[in-house]
């Protein structure tokens, strides 16, 4: 008799049926997914912001070695006579001595030795040549030098989109520049606004970050 009851109880104790199976497996999988689409945003998110922070870093590092190279142009004993040898929208080259080692020309430009216009900023130090030079920042989609007197008129006056000061392009290979001449626009040079643009991609977004600073040629302000 105990054993009849056991077994009715049993027989009575219903399990999952395939529907109901179908049912659970796929409300975990709606949470799984819902839980990955949470992480994948949230990842996506995070790197695009890591990513930003990559680029302004670079922007800023670039711009404030930049300012303090060409702060110094034309520092020597004596005072060098073309502190600044080539002034246009997009290159600049500076004479000092930097390190003490004697005066060397150092040009930023994003054009390289044979005057194409990418997107690396070159970076070159030398006595002999004025262009191209070692990659100082890739992904460059903008670069502009800004001159100004010293009671902050733009040179040249009215300001363009593009210039040569003195009509002195940036070089190619081995040409060497003209000289300033007194009173020309290269020696009345005494502040420089420097626009630094970058972008990079991450994931098909571009992400572009933009940085500007002032800098007062001390070594030429009387």
């Amino acid at each position: 008799m105990r054993m009849q009851r056991q077994a009715r109880r049993l027989s009575g104790q219903a399990g999952f049926t395939l529907i109901e199976a179908l049912i659970a497996s796929s409300v975990f999988l709606i949470v799984l997914y819902g839980v990955y689409t949470v992480y994948d945003v949230g990842e996506a998110n995070y790197s695009k912001g890591s990513r930003r922070w990559d680029v302004q870093t670079e922007a800023r590092i670039a711009l404030e070695r930049m300012a303090r190279e060409i702060r110094a142009a034309g520092y020597a004993s004596p005072k060098l006579s073309d502190p600044v040898v080539i002034a246009t929208n997009d290159t600049l080259s500076i004479h000092a001595n930097m390190d003490g080692t004697g005066a060397k020309y150092i040009t930023y430009s994003l054009r390289d030795c044979s005057g194409n216009v990418g997107t690396t900023l070159y970076r070159n130090v030398s006595t002999t040549t004025y262009c191209g030079g070692d990659p100082f920042i890739d992904n460059v989609a903008g670069l502009t030098f800004t001159y100004y007197e010293l009671n902050n008129l733009t040179l040249p006056y009215p300001l363009t989109s593009t210039y040569q000061l003195d009509g002195q392009d940036a070089v190619t290979g081995t040409t060497v520049p003209s000289a300033p001449a007194v009173g020309s626009d290269r020696s009345l040079i005494k502040q420089i606004k420097i626009s630094l643009n970058v972008q990079q991609q991450v994931r098909g977004v571009t992400i572009p970050f933009t940085a500007t600073t002032d800098v007062a040629l001390r070594n030429l302000i009387p």
